[in-house]
């Protein structure tokens, strides 16, 4: 049976840095009405998870805008940029940068949960 390549196929990537988490661009297409994020942690399963939240739910009160963070996008990534969100995220889930400038993890829309999931249990090495 023939196939074909599609750029649906790529995987998704989430790269934690000292100062933010960056998305890759096939995650790019589910953040189009992104206004803000919130972040949710699953600590039996070692999973991320990265909720969408646009602008009318934002700002309707029903979440407390503490839990809110600023998203930003380009033509081939998302950032969410927090210095003190990355520092929790080492914390909760035991990760260390080690010699690295970055961590890597494969990464996911779950419709479902409506989020991006980022499956923290094993990390992408990079080879060089």
């Amino acid at each position: 049976m023939l196939e074909f390549y599609d750029l649906n196929m790529q995987n998704g990537v989430a790269s934690i840095y000292q100062t933010h988490l960056t998305l890759n661009k096939p995650l790019l297409k589910y953040f189009i009405d992104a206004y803000k994020v919130r972040i949710g942690f699953d600590r039996a399963d070692n999973k991320l998870y990265v909720f969408i939240i646009n602008r009318d739910y934002a700002q309707s009160g029903e979440i407390p805008a503490s839990s809110l963070l600023k998203v930003s996008l380009s033509k081939t990534y998302v950032r969410i940029c927090s210095k003190a969100m990355v520092q929790y995220i080492l914390k909760v889930f035991n990760l260390d940068f080690k010699d690295n400038d970055y961590l890597q993890f494969n990464a996911n829309y779950d419709d479902a949960k409506k989020a991006v999931v980022i499956n923290l249990k094993e990390e992408i090495k990079n080879v060089n």
